[in-house]
This record gives structure tokens, C-alpha cells and sequence, in this order.
């Protein structure tokens, strides 16, 4: 008694093969791979300054997740709610700090973790604590303050200067 497969039967089973294959694929351009385990953390922020879905979360400038999801509290705070995943053979430890801080020139922002020498560990689900480096142009600015200070301080005394000028003639 030979089993024969009709027609239809191969065609529905090819869309349902090329299905699984495309939505695995598209998971996959995104960064979400089925097949490595992950732990899921959070991470409330004032404002996420251009982080996006998928940027890259570091360790010592080594990738070991990415952003899965940004989101507002429910509490209609305004904070952003950050959800990442890294590898799960990777435990964080206690007092970690999410930092995010621009990856490049361009202004691409990623999440630096950095660690702790603390022995307790958190667990997938938990929120840490997160901040916030400061951009290339807040950096440029701070920099540039006593410059701008110090221009200021001569514009004053070449007024005054001036002002003494005027009154000799």
C-alpha cells in the first residue's frame, strides 16, 4: 500500500516551510535567534536620547545582547522603560549600571554595562539601575564654558577701555 501525497498537500506544506523560513529569517536580520537562550532586564530612563530597538548592549566595548523593546511607564510619568536581552551564560551582578553613551561619531546610541565586584547576581526580569552619558555636544560645551567665560571677562575690560579712551579725548 504506497502513501501518495496529493499535489495540494506538497504546495501547502512548501508555504508552510517557506513561512517558518521567512519569519526566522526576518528574526534573525533583527537579532532574535529561537535557538540562543537569553535574560530578558530592564531599565527605567528620563529620556533615551535616540536609542533605538536592536542597538547593541556592550560589555568592555564586547557586544552581549541588544535592546528588544522601549516603551512609557504606565504611571504616566514620562520615563521610558528599556527592556534588553543578553546571552544567558552571562549573570549580572548586583549594582550594574546601564549606561547609554553614543557608540560613534554619528551619534549612535548602545548600552554600556558596568559592572560590579558584588557576588549576588540579578535574575532575568529584574530592573537596573540605568543612566545616561553626555552627548558629544553637552561634552563640547562643558569644555568650552571656560573659554566662553574668559571671552566675556575681555569684552568687559576692553569696554572699560574704551570707555577710559572716550573720556581722555
Amino acid at each position: 500500500m504506497a502513501f501518495k501525497i496529493s499535489s495540494l498537500a506538497k504546495t501547502g506544506i512548501m508555504v508552510f516551510i517557506t513561512l517558518v523560513l521567512f519569519i526566522w529569517g526576518l528574526n534573525y536580520l533583527k537579532g532574535i535567534n529561537f535557538f540562543t537562550p537569553e535574560n530578558e532586564y530592564y531599565v527605567i530612563y528620563e529620556k533615551v536620547d535616540g536609542l533605538e530597538n536592536s542597538a547593541d548592549v556592550l560589555i568592555n566595548g564586547f557586544k552581549v545582547g541588544q535592546v528588544r523593546d522601549i516603551y512609557f511607564q504606565e504611571n504616566r510619568s514620562g520615563n521610558l522603560i528599556v527592556i534588553f536581552a543578553i546571552d544567558k551564560g552571562f549573570q549580572l551582578p548586583r549594582n550594574t549600571e546601564a549606561k547609554i553613551f553614543s557608540s560613534d561619531l554619528m551619534g549612535t546610541k548602545a548600552i554600556d554595562l558596568l559592572l560590579t565586584d558584588s557576588v549576588d547576581i540579578y535574575t532575568t526580569g529584574d530592573t537596573i539601575p540605568g543612566s545616561i552619558e553626555g552627548g558629544l555636544k553637552e561634552q563640547v560645551s562643558v569644555q568650552m564654558l571656560p573659554l566662553k567665560n574668559k571671552a566675556e571677562d575681555l569684552m568687559l575690560e576692553i569696554e572699560k577701555a574704551i570707555i577710559a579712551i572716550r573720556n581722555v579725548f
